[in-house]
């Protein structure tokens, strides 16, 4: 059974940073439709500002899950291997995908989700079970 790792939080931030650069397109449009010059400058730099903050700190998170064996992202048409999952730190899972080190970023306050635990825990004991092969 697959459990999905994801955070309200973030969605909301998402939600509500896309929410901001509507109201402030709806300024700049206001301000032209005016026309006053120091509303459509400000209103211009603040959707400036609203967009590049909504692209760069809160892009749409992506969905993640996982089972016993392989975690799933929606960005990936294949899922990784727990085993190939060399570690996960900062929310940031780092795996081997074809002899290339590749990274996953896990969604912003990751760690208040339940199944982020239990996700680590996985990871842990399949890196266990592999070095005790290994040796």
């Amino acid at each position: 059974m697959k459990k999905k790792i994801d955070s309200t939080l973030y969605f909301f931030q998402y939600l509500i940073s896309r929410i901001n650069v509507i109201i402030g397109f709806g300024f700049w449009i206001y301000s032209i439709v005016m026309q006053k010059v120091d509303a459509i400058i400000f209103s211009s730099l603040y959707l400036i500002s609203g967009v590049y903050i909504s692209k760069k700190k809160f892009p749409k998170p992506d969905d993640l899950s996982f089972d016993g064996d392989f975690l799933y992202l929606n960005k990936l048409s294949d899922p990784i291997k727990m085993t190939d999952i060399k570690s996960l730190e900062n929310g940031v899972v780092i795996y081997n995908s074809s002899g290339t080190i590749c990274k996953a970023s896990l969604p912003n306050y990751y760690f208040i989700d339940k199944n982020f635990k239990k996700l680590k825990k996985v990871i842990e004991n399949k890196s266990t079970k592999t070095q005790h092969g290994a040796s």
